[in-house]
Parts: structure tokens; sequence; C-alpha cells
């Protein structure tokens, strides 16, 4: 089972109608690749969308499929936020 985190970053109090909008394409996406939304947090001042995905690697790479084709990527930029994809481990301290 693979963890990726998704991050879309930009500006803070842009267009929260627009904003809504993308995160709802995002969470629709996430849902047509069958892999599961464990947590998405949009930040105080909506500079930050992140979504928290687990799944097995078949699945991850359908979801950046689908962000791909569905020009999801493109639209989040469009917007002004850039796209961060990385895998997300859970650091041990103490």
């Amino acid at each position: 089972m693979e963890m990726r985190v998704l991050v879309f970053n930009g500006e803070p109090y842009c267009d929260g109608e627009r904003q809504d909008k993308l995160v709802q394409r995002t969470l629709a996406a996430i849902r047509t690749s069958g892999i599961n939304l464990e947590a998405s947090e949009l930040s105080v001042d909506r500079s930050v969308a992140l979504f928290l995905v687990s799944g097995e690697l078949e699945a991850i790479r359908r979801l950046w499929s689908i962000v791909e084709a569905t020009g999801l990527e493109n639209a989040w930029e469009a917007f002004g936020s850039r796209l961060d994809w990385q895998t997300f481990e859970m650091s041990r301290e103490g």
C-alpha cells in the first residue's frame, strides 16, 4: 500500500468559488481512480489544498493519469497553484 500527498500551493485569498470547483474536480478524480482519500484540507488562507491518498501503486498511477488526461493539473496552474506530488512517509521521533 502506497501513500501519496497531492498538494496545490498558490496565492492566499484566491477566488474561493473557483477553487472550490477545483477541489471538487480533484476529489472526483480521486474517487474515479479507486484509491482511498485519507485526508483533505484547505488552509485557512486558501493558499494550500492538500489531499492525502493511499492505495495500490496501480491505482495511484491511475490517479496521475486522470489528473493529466482531464487537464486538472493545468486547471490548478491556471488558477495560480503549482502541484507537488510526493510519497507520504510517517516519521518516528523520540
